[in-house]
C-alpha cells in the first residue's frame, strides 16, 4: 500500500515537470508574437517644435521672431516601433505667414508610415524703421525722424525698412503718421537739383579750369547726369551733378 502511494507521488511530480517545461516555450512564443505589434505615438509638442523649426529655417528668422498659435494636428496615428524621422512639406505655395498648412511625412527606420497634417497661425516679428513724428510729403528725413521698433510684419505687404542708416537724406513721397512702420515704397531719393535751378557748369582739364553759368532743365540726384543749359552760349548739354550749385562736364 505504501509502495503504491510512493509510485503515485513520483508520477505526479514527473507530470508536473513535463507540463511546466511545455508551458515555457509556449509563453516565450506568445511574447515573441506580441513584439512586432508594439507601437509608438508622436507627441503634439514634438510636431509643434518641428513645425516652428521649419518656419524659422524657411523665413531666415530667429526662434524669438516666429510665434505659432492655434496649432492643430490631424491624422496623427501611432506608428510601429523604431527610429522616427519627420520631413515637412509646404501644402501650397502661399507665404509662410498668417494661416499656414504643412504636411509631416513620418518615417520609421527609413520606411514611410504616415502623413500628418499640421496647421497654425504664424506671426513674424522684426525690428523695422518707424516714423518718430508726423512726416510731411516731400520732407527730407534725418536721423532724428526715425527709430527702430519690433513689429508684427505678417499682416501687411513686404518691403518694411530694417536698415535705419539708409533713411537719412531720403524724401517722403507722401505724408507719414508718427509711429507708423515705414516701407521702402514710402520714400524716395531726394533730388539735389530741380528744374529751373541755377548752377555753375565746371570744366577742368590739365590744369585748365573753366566755369560758366547754367540752368538746370530737369530734376536730378547726386552723381547722376542732368540736362542743363549754358546761359552764355544757350547750348543744352548733359552734366554730372556734384552738389546743389555745381555740375561738371568733360573737357
Amino acid at each position: 500500500m505504501i509502495k503504491s502511494i510512493r509510485i503515485t507521488a513520483v508520477l505526479i511530480c514527473f507530470l508536473a515537470l513535463c507540463l511546466s517545461a511545455a508551458a515555457k516555450p509556449a509563453a516565450a512564443k506568445n511574447v515573441a508574437a506580441a513584439g512586432p505589434h508594439n507601437y509608438q505615438s508622436i507627441a503634439k509638442g514634438k510636431l509643434r517644435e518641428v513645425f516652428t523649426q521649419f518656419l524659422c529655417r524657411r523665413l531666415g528668422k530667429e526662434r524669438a521672431d516666429v510665434v505659432v498659435s492655434r496649432f492643430k494636428v490631424s491624422n496623427n496615428r501611432p506608428v510601429a516601433s523604431g527610429k522616427i524621422s519627420i520631413q515637412l512639406f509646404q501644402k501650397n505655395s502661399t507665404k509662410l505667414e498668417g494661416y499656414v498648412k504643412l504636411v509631416a511625412v513620418v518615417s520609421v527606420d527609413g520606411v514611410v508610415r504616415n502623413k500628418v497634417k499640421l496647421s497654425g497661425w504664424v506671426d513674424v516679428f522684426e525690428s523695422v524703421v518707424c516714423a518718430a513724428r508726423n512726416l510731411k510729403r516731400k520732407e527730407i528725413l534725418n536721423a532724428d525722424d526715425v527709430y527702430l521698433a519690433r513689429r508684427n510684419i505678417s499682416h501687411g505687404s513686404a518691403g518694411y525698412l530694417t536698415d535705419i542708416g539708409k533713411v537719412p537724406g531720403l524724401m517722403a513721397k507722401h505724408s507719414i503718421k508718427a509711429d507708423k512702420s515705414i516701407k521702402a515704397r514710402m520714400l524716395e531719393k531726394s533730388p539735389v537739383v530741380n528744374k529751373g535751378d541755377l548752377v555753375t557748369i565746371l570744366a577742368e582739364s590739365s590744369g585748365l579750369r573753366i566755369t560758366v553759368p547754367g540752368k538746370v532743365l530737369m530734376k536730378g540726384f547726386a552723381g547722376e547726369l542732368v540736362k542743363v543749359q549754358n546761359l552764355m552760349s544757350k547750348r543744352k548739354i548733359y552734366a554730372k551733378i556734384v552738389n546743389p550749385s555745381t555740375v561738371t562736364v568733360d573737357f
